[in-house]
């Protein structure tokens, strides 16, 4: 059985991120389980299979990341939104796209995150959106440790699941550190949060399971 590359916190993780963890479990498991995602991970994988995650991603966060940035710095101050280190990354993976020969989505539809009571946009459920994606970074490092191996020189434009390079781990403190002080801080409404993080989840659920996985050209 394949297993999991565990790109999220540890389950002893505290505060917000370990609240965030334990209410996005279901969904991160969910998201694994995907074919585009068993088959990236597998020791099976092959450049077809990195090409279509490629394609698949930059549909989640072409759609994902403008509304959640917006969001971030209109609730923050700089240093806070310093604190996080957080960037965005959807020109990371449009440079993957365009090295490996692939079309970079011409115009990809805007995802506001809501909270329960419907206000766009809001801070908490942002930084809960940011949170997917930031430990996605986090598991990306691992990701592409796996598929170097595998495919040597083969696997070129790395730059999305490389994001921090050997800074991930770091990066993913700082952005965590920052995250449990705005909580401490009172800046973050945990249940905000919490519903920004499963709204992101199911976004990234939806577009991964709509990959036609039938076989392509590498």
């Amino acid at each position: 059985m394949q297993k999991s590359l565990k790109p999220f916190p540890p389950k002893d993780a505290p505060g917000l991120v370990g609240a965030l963890r334990s209410a996005t479990a279901d969904l991160h498991q969910a998201v694994e389980r995907l074919p585009v995602m068993t088959r990236l991970t597998a020791a099976a994988a092959d450049l077809a299979d990195y090409r279509r995650y490629l394609s698949a991603m930059a549909l989640v966060y072409g759609g994902l990341e403008p509304g959640l940035f917006a969001a971030l710095t209109a609730g923050l101050s700089r240093q806070w939104v310093a604190a996080l280190g957080v960037r965005p990354k959807y020109p990371a993976l449009c440079a993957d796209l365009e090295v490996n020969g692939l079309s970079v989505p011409a115009k990809v539809p805007m995802v506001v995150v809501t909270p329960a009571d419907g206000t766009p946009g809001s801070l908490g459920t942002a930084l809960g959106g940011l949170y997917v994606l930031e430990g996605a970074t986090l598991g990306g490092r691992l990701i592409v440790r796996q598929l170097r191996r595998q495919l040597g020189g083969q696997l070129i434009g790395a730059s999305f699941l490389d994001f921090h390079g050997d800074q991930a781990a770091a990066a993913w403190k700082g952005f965590s550190g920052a995250l449990e002080g705005l909580a401490m801080a009172q800046f973050v409404v945990s249940e905000q949060s919490i519903v920004g993080a499963r709204a992101v989840f199911g976004q990234v659920y939806r577009i991964l399971a709509e990959v036609d996985m039938s076989p392509c050209e590498a």
